[in-house]
């Protein structure tokens, strides 16, 4: 039997016309109507279809927080989602997304 171990991430979710971010905790509850979802509907499981499994956890976990209305279905929410993501890599809980890509390494001058 093989060990299934979940995590409940923080997920981030840019929709469009929203200049910044959402940041929301997933919990519990989320995953129970994933799974109540995913099964009514028959929509693949977690490992074939991940971002759809995200991206649906990002729709519960922010009507849940009232980050976006509660009437807001989860097909418009999909549809106007630009980005979402994982945000367990910042380790100092300020909910900022990360730092701005650098760009490239100046090159040395020769003097």
């Amino acid at each position: 039997m093989t060990e299934t171990k979940l995590t409940a991430p923080r997920v981030r979710v840019l929709l469009e016309g929203h200049d910044e971010p959402m940041i929301v905790q997933t919990r519990n509850p989320d995953f129970v109507l994933w799974d109540r979802t995913r099964a009514k509907h028959g929509w693949p499981k977690l490992d074939e279809a991940p971002f759809l499994w995200l991206t649906f956890l990002s729709w519960a976990a922010c009507r849940r927080t009232g980050k976006i209305p509660t009437e807001l279905t989860y097909e418009k929410f999909e549809a106007s989602t630009l980005d979402v993501g994982t945000d367990d890599d910042d380790e100092d809980g300020d909910d900022e997304i990360g730092e701005p890509f650098p760009g490239p390494e100046p090159l040395p001058i020769d003097r």
